[in-house]
Parts: C-alpha cells; structure tokens; sequence
C-alpha cells in the first residue's frame, strides 16, 4: 500500500497561515493598544507632576500669566487623555472583530486537521489490516502440509 497522502494539504497550508495571519493581526491590536494606554498613563502622570509644581509655585508669588499657561497645559492633557481613551476603545472594537476572524480561521484549521487525522487513522488501520493479511498468508505457505509429500 502506498505511503498516506492528505489530498487537502495544500488548503490545510493556506488554512494555518490565514490563522498565523489574523493572530498576527491581533497581535498588533494588543500592541496598539498598550501603547495608547501607556501614553496615556505617562500624560496622567505629567498631570500629577504639573500639580506639585503648581502646589510649589503658589507657595512664592503668585503669576497669573503661569497660572493661565498650567491651566491650559493641563487642560490639554486632559483632552489628550480623553482622546486616547477613545482610541483604546476603537481599537478594542476592532480587537473583539479580529478576535472573533481569528476564531473562525482556528476552527477550519482544525477542521482540516481532525479530517487528516481521521484519515490517517483509516489509512493506518489499513495497513495494519493488509500487513496481518500478508502475515497471514505467509503462515499458512510455510505450515501447509506439502501437497507434494503426501
């Protein structure tokens, strides 16, 4: 008998790297969004930051002009903040998408891999089967009485 061969291993092939690709692709949504959620953590403690100067600064003569400029400073880091925030969440929206694509392709993937297995599995009994068979027939060639002696 001939040596297994799964006809579908070409689209078993292209199937794992669908799945490789769309984890590559969640991938990159969790690395955008540690990144938007660090850069946002880095204005919060510029914030904190900002506050203690001004708690310093108080303490001395007080300059409306600064005060204006720390007052518009922390407002824009605050807005920044707020629009990071809802990046994380576009990107989360998007994450869940590819979460669910990636999913699926690991489904057909292993689809394709539990018929190969079957298969193999068929093809091994089989084999099994014909090699017994072949035993078999050996056995009875070298234990059968010689026609010819008798």
């Amino acid at each position: 008998m001939k040596k297994f061969e799964f006809r579908l291993q070409t689209v078993l092939k292209l199937r794992r790297q669908q799945e490789d690709q769309k984890k590559r692709v969640v991938g990159s949504f969790l690395a955008e969004i540690n990144e938007l959620q660090r850069e946002a953590v880095g204005m919060a403690h510029a914030i904190s930051e900002q506050s203690q100067v001004l708690q310093q600064h108080i303490q001395g003569t007080v300059d409306i002009d600064w005060i204006t400029y720390y007052h518009g400073y922390v407002a824009n880091l605050q807005r920044s903040i707020g629009e990071k925030i809802k990046e994380v969440a576009k990107v989360q929206q998007k994450l869940i998408l590819a979460r669910r694509e990636l999913t699926e392709a690991a489904r057909q993937t292993r689809i394709l891999e539990k018929l190969k297995e079957k298969l193999m599995e068929r093809h091994d009994k089989q084999l099994k089967k014909m090699e017994a068979r072949e035993i078999d027939e050996i056995g009875n060639q070298l234990f059968q009485p010689s026609r010819n002696s008798a």
